[in-house]
Order: structure tokens, then C-alpha cells, then sequence
């Protein structure tokens, strides 16, 4: 059964490189989304997938996602109504 997870990252991320490994992550683990830089200057992720993949990115997530700088904090809101995703898009490359 597929979950949806709405994560919120606050702190320092501006050019850090956290989107970029968040969208590559999500990729190679399969999740489907999105994530931007929201008006807050937070980023904003969106992901679907079943909850082992959701889990998988959560640990990422809590190892710290870029390990050139320290861990920021970060809240999560678990969904189960889908988006219905086709694939990961951020406001980045």
C-alpha cells in the first residue's frame, strides 16, 4: 500500500545541495514527487511510495542529507491520500 509524506526542512538549506540530493535519493530509491524552496525559504518535499521506500528515505533524512553540513531539522506528515506522482521534480535540475 502506497503512502504519501509531506516534509518540511527549516534552517540553513539554501545552497547547501540539499534538493539535489533529496531528488536523487527519492529517485534511486523509487519515490515519486516533489521538492522546491517554499516562500519561508524552507524546503518543501512531497514524496509517494510504499512505506518501506518512504522509510528508506526517512533514515537518509535523519543521517543528514548533504554530509558537507550539519543536520537541520525537518517535520513529516504522513498521508494516505496520493498525488498520484509520475515521477520526481524539483525546482533545481
Amino acid at each position: 500500500m502506497n503512502k504519501r509524506a509531506h516534509i518540511i526542512f527549516n534552517g540553513n538549506v539554501q545552497n547547501h545541495g540539499y534538493r539535489f540530493f533529496i531528488k536523487q535519493k527519492a529517485i534511486e530509491i523509487g519515490l515519486k514527487g516533489t521538492c522546491f524552496l517554499n516562500e519561508l525559504e524552507q524546503i518543501e518535499v512531497d514524496i509517494e511510495g510504499t512505506i518501506e521506500q518512504i522509510d528508506q528515505f526517512l533514515q537518509f533524512v535523519q543521517r543528514g542529507v548533504n554530509p558537507q553540513t550539519e543536520k537541520n531539522s525537518f517535520r513529516v506528515e504522513l498521508h494516505n491520500d496520493l498525488k498520484g506522482y509520475t515521477s520526481m521534480e524539483s525546482d533545481i535540475v
